[in-house]
């Protein structure tokens, strides 16, 4: 059996040969892989030309960074023999071969092509094909890809256009299984309507449902939701590596290990074979990313001097770090923050409110104080990494007041090699304190950081047990320890009157309000944490990365939705602690935020005090009073950005 393919084909873009403006725009383009195309395309007028523009653009090499295809004309025609030509001058990755009916076909072309690291990428689009795909499958060691024809099949089917992918599944179906047992790539056809982004990301989920690797795609515009979909989300991943991570702490305990329970369910060997290849698929997509990235880390250290940021291989167990900057919050920080995101919590907003309820003064805004800690933290954790996986543990431990200064330091807890070698998941237990060293913010957090070396060091892993949730002795504690008094709780000046006993458990709540993401608010927010990661505020490299723009910083998000959820929750007027969240999808700028909330739990503190545990869950573009979250399946709705999981104080009935 040949080796597996370790290429990622999420999206493979058709570039007719002849259109010198689709070649020229290419090498911009943020795709896995392009088809340059000599058939369907291309008039037979221009053929000859559409050749020479090719071969003039693989010698270029403008596109090393992507996998370049050339499809040619059917192998029995006389324009398929003058493509075969062209392999003697460039040397793109594959030849794409149309019109195959059987293993012979393959076998031809392998005996015609000049070199055997030119390889075989095949179209499925005849009933011959379909019918012999197990044959084809195995004809040829330098045979990679599967590309469904969906255009041509449907045609000599004779299906009805309205029909056509539902008659088509048991073509995919039998192209699937032989692609799989062969280490196979397979990629679906062509959605043909540009206008109907809608449409084509539901085909898109369904291919991605099939168990497709990507999708031919015929518009550039299509490249983004393409991408989106065939690449693992956060929750996928943290889900995968539970997984592998369970299974490979049994098998050092005992190497007879079959089975184990994660989360409640029976995890076998097979589970975790799927968990690695979602895992090995995210790794593919790093590398693409990391490849089209300036390789800062071959800079020798001592020729330049600047900062390079840590990389994997800088992280060791029990590692302390001091992070520079510390940051004093002032005033004009706080009504910045409450410009970015109007945010009208009466705690934050109002010196006599706080006063009230046992303040001096009106303390910063508590995710205004977590970014900014978390922000110092980045130029030695994040700076090189290609996601914040996740976090848990968040302790609001005191509150900030204007004129505070905040140091941040961290502790390596955990350290793990991901299989491809090229990149590791670093844990750390990060601590803000205030001038006077007292601990203000308290958690942990997970990062995949990229490597300076490729290749596996044999590093035994250590990974933390984190938990998942705060217990509710520890937010009693936390609760206790600020002292609030909310028996003159001005309930006008809140904004509202309900009180902790109007809430019940399960009770859902949308609060109705969007806000859309300006470039320049979420590029000021980042500033103003000091947040230097490049995936943020970096178009010059992220043009070339997973999204081909800056993706919004997390805690952006994070910080719209809280304001967002003022309109129902005003009274929620302190957060003390967050269990964990998940940035299940991406957010761009032009995006609408949206938020509803789901009260999980709740604590009575005091006579004038009690805690409740919220679930707040930010939309992107979609109205929240269909309560967007996780499907049947446990899969987050491709509409949720976030999902948070946190606590907050909230006064009771007099």
């Amino acid at each position: 059996m040949r080796k597996d393919i370790r290429k990622p084909r999420r999206s493979v873009l058709y570039v007719p040969g002849s259109n010198q403006k689709a070649l020229k725009k290419s090498s911009s383009l943020d795709v896995d892989a392009l088809i340059y195309d000599l058939e369907d395309s291309v008039s037979l007028s221009a053929k000859n030309d559409a050749r020479n523009a090719i071969i003039e653009l693989v010698n270029s090499g403008v596109n090393k960074d992507k996998e370049q295809i050339v499809r040619i004309n059917s192998l029995d025609t006389e324009e398929g023999k003058k493509d075969l030509e062209i392999f003697k001058k460039c040397q793109p990755d594959a030849v794409l071969i149309p019109k195959i009916n059987d293993a012979k076909d393959i076998l031809n072309c392998e005996k015609d092509l000049p070199s055997k690291d030119i390889k075989i990428w095949v179209m499925m689009e005849t009933a011959l094909s379909i019918v012999n795909a197990y044959e084809i499958a195995k004809s040829s060691n330098l045979l990679k890809c599967f590309v469904m024809g969906t255009n041509d099949l449907s045609a000599e089917l004779g299906l009805d256009e309205d029909l056509k992918r539902t008659a088509l599944v048991t073509s995919f179906e039998k192209c699937m299984m032989a692609s799989k047992a062969f280490k196979l790539s397979i990629l679906d056809g062509v959605f043909n309507d540009i206008r109907d982004p809608s449409g084509f990301e539901e085909e898109c989920i369904y291919s991605h449902g099939l168990g497709f690797d990507g999708k031919t795609l015929i518009h550039p515009g299509q490249i983004q939701i393409c991408n989106k979909i065939f690449t693992p989300t956060i929750e996928q991943l943290e889900k995968a590596r539970k997984i592998v991570d369970a299974f490979n702490e049994a098998r050092e305990k005992d190497p007879n290990v079959g089975v184990i329970v994660v989360d409640g369910n029976q995890i076998e060997e097979l589970h975790v074979a799927h968990a690695q290849r979602i895992l090995d698929a995210e790794d593919l997509v790093v590398k693409v990313s990391e490849d089209n990235a300036e390789k800062v880390s071959d800079i020798p250290k001592g020729q330049s001097k600047f900062n390079v940021g840590n990389f994997f291989e800088d992280f060791y167990m029990d590692q302390l770090i001091e992070h520079a900057t510390p940051r004093t919050i002032t005033a004009g920080d706080s009504a910045l923050y409450t410009a970015l995101y109007g945010s009208r919590f009466a705690l934050h907003s109002s010196k006599e409110f706080a006063k009230n309820i046992n303040y001096h003064d009106s303390p910063v805004d508590d995710f205004l104080l977590f970014n900014v800690a978390f922000g110092k933290t980045v130029p030695d954790i994040s700076l090189n990494a290609i996601a914040n996986l996740g976090y848990s543990e968040c302790k609001f431990l005191k509150p900030a007041f204007p004129g505070d200064t905040i140091n941040s330091e961290s502790k390596v807890i955990g350290i793990k090699e991901n299989s491809n070698g090229e990149t590791g998941t670093v844990y750390v237990h990060s601590t803000g304190f205030n001038q006077r060293k007292e601990k203000v913010i308290d958690y942990k957090r997970w990062v995949m950081v990229r490597k300076k070396n490729q290749g596996l060091t044999g590093l035994n892993p250590t990974v933390p047990k984190i938990k998942t949730e705060l217990s509710n002795e520890e937010i009693k504690q936390i609760s206790l320890s600020y002292d609030f008094n909310c028996l003159n709780y001005d309930f006008a000046a809140a904004g509202s009157s309900l009180c902790y006993e109007d809430y019940d458990v399960d009770e859902k709540i949308n609060h109705i309000d969007g806000i859309t993401v300006e470039e320049s608010e979420h590029m000021l927010a980042t500033k103003l944490y000091q947040n230097n990661a490049k995936v943020h505020f970096n178009q010059f490299v992220e043009k070339n990365g997973r999204f081909g723009k800056r993706i919004v910083y997390g805690g952006h998000v994070i910080s719209l939705t809280r304001a967002i959820s003022f309109n129902g929750l005003s009274n929620a007027f302190k957060v003390i602690g967050i269990n964990g969240g998940t940035h299940a999808s991406p957010c761009f700028a032009g995006t609408t935020v949206f938020a509803w909330s789901q009260i999980i739990d709740k604590i009575e503190i005091s006579d004038s005090l009690g805690a409740m545990r919220i679930v707040t869950n930010g939309i992107g573009d979609a109205h929240p009073n269909q309560f967007q979250g996780k499907d049947e399946k446990g899969k987050f709705n491709q509409n949720v950005l976030l999902s948070l999981d946190y606590w907050v104080l909230i006064p009771r009935k007099k």
